[in-house]
């Protein structure tokens, strides 16, 4: 019988093999789970750099645009016209609170707009409306500077006063106003009308131009009992008016006017910052449509601060709103709640301060504003639930729903409120 002699050649055995392919196998599938996670984690902080790069930028959009507001009105009461029995009277800086566009608010109803639902209906954002002259308008090449008033001397009833029925008189033929929405203010009062150009005329009896206007911007009425109604033609302004009509050491202007607004729309079940622009060609029977700026923004929230002596360029600011001491917001003041807040008391004026809110409006210097942006995408393991299913919150307030979130607030003060509308 042959005997088999050991081969000269090592090699392994079966179980060897087995064993072997086994660690390779555990060694590359955490190799694979390591590089699947480091570009998971990679791609959640380029969204979470995206959102820390949304919030700047939209903190800085929002900063230009409260600096410019109020440009060439100040802090004046902006009359536009008449929502049913009431006067549609904004500021420069309007601040709607929890809008949801359902015609409860300061806004019609509008079926594009949704509020956040859900584990995120209290995150529902303030709506932000800015108005301020526009000083960029432009007719051709030729810019559209504002237009001074003059004393109707033509008019033999209104030879004293800026206006005869609905037509301003002006010191120069403008060019560019026909159609236009304008603003007309008086420095030394803080009421300003809201009305559209219809036409420009100018004959030689009169040195100077007869600017036709239409005012009740706001469903085609005009306000009730205040400078900005509507007259018949020739008519003299009434008794109560003739100090905004009158000639005065500062004087009256015509200017074109801008306005801009922000708010977050949940309609896609996630937050969309939008924007709103309305120019001083604005079809008065046609809404602008809301553009979109951005998939970061979660909310915006804002607060205005009124001084208590506006002589003093340091004088405390009351916050609206406040929790201790209570103050609402100044959008949902009434006579009753807001008169003790308005600092050194409130009486009735039928021209500049009628109302409680008026008067508190007309001291606002400051506005917070907080703006909150989370990631575009989540990460599941950050999610954190209690018992019942609900997100807890972390220590910022924010539900721990996967999102990472970035939050800014910063206080500004308006340049242009100190300018027009204050004097007292």
């Amino acid at each position: 019988m042959k005997r088999r002699l050991p081969s000269p050649l090592g090699g392994f055995t079966l179980l060897e093999l087995m064993v072997a392919s086994s660690l390779s196998l555990i060694v590359l599938a955490a190799a694979l789970w390591s590089a699947a996670e480091l570009q998971r984690r990679g791609t959640f902080e380029e969204s979470l750099m995206e959102a820390q790069n949304t919030l700047r930028a939209v903190r800085e959009m929002l900063v230009v645009e409260l600096q410019r507001a109020g440009m060439g009105v100040g802090s004046a009461r902006m009359v536009f016209g008449r929502l049913g029995a009431a006067d549609d009277v904004r500021y420069a800086i309007n601040v709607s609170p929890e809008e949801r566009f359902d015609g409860t608010g300061a806004f019609p109803a509008d079926p594009t707009f949704a509020p956040p639902t859900g584990a995120y209906a209290g995150r529902i954002s303030d709506v932000l409306q800015v108005w301020s002259w526009d000083s960029e308008a432009m007719n051709g090449a030729n810019p559209i500077g504002m237009v001074p008033l003059t004393l109707c001397t033509h008019a033999a009833n209104a030879s004293d006063l800026y206006r005869s029925g609905n037509e301003l008189c002006a010191s120069t033929v403008p060019v560019g106003l026909m159609n236009r929405l304008v603003m007309v203010v008086k420095p030394e009062t803080r009421i300003a009308c809201i009305m559209r150009v219809t036409a420009v005329n100018q004959d030689a009896s009169a040195p100077y131009a007869r600017i036709v206007v239409s005012p009740g911007i706001t469903e085609g009425q005009a306000s009730n009992n205040n400078p900005c109604m509507s007259l018949a033609a020739g008519a003299r302004p009434n008794d109560g008016t003739l100090d905004y009509w009158g000639a005065d050491r500062s004087g009256g202007f015509i200017l074109l006017m801008r306005g801009s607004a922000f708010r977050v729309n949940w309609r896609t079940g996630t937050p969309v910052l939008e924007r709103r622009d309305i120019s001083s060609v604005a079809n008065p029977a046609a809404t602008p449509d809301w553009v979109t700026l951005s998939h970061d923004v979660e909310m915006i929230r804002l607060r205005l601060g009124v001084m208590e002596d506006l002589k003093l360029p340091k004088s405390p600011v009351l916050w609206f709103p406040e929790t201790t001491p209570e103050r609402p917001h100044l959008e949902k003041c009434t006579d009753v709640k807001c008169g003790p807040l308005v600092p050194g008391g409130w009486t009735v004026d039928p021209i500049n301060s009628p109302t409680a809110r008026d008067a508190l409006m007309s001291r606002v210097r400051m506005v917070q504003v907080q703006v909150i942006t989370r990631t575009a995408r989540l990460d599941s393991s950050l999610v954190r639930k209690d018992g019942a299913g609900e997100y807890i919150l972390d220590a910022d307030k924010h539900p721990q729903d996967g999102y990472k979130r970035r939050s800014s607030t910063l206080e500004i003060m308006p340049r242009n409120f100190a300018l027009a509308g204050v004097l007292q």
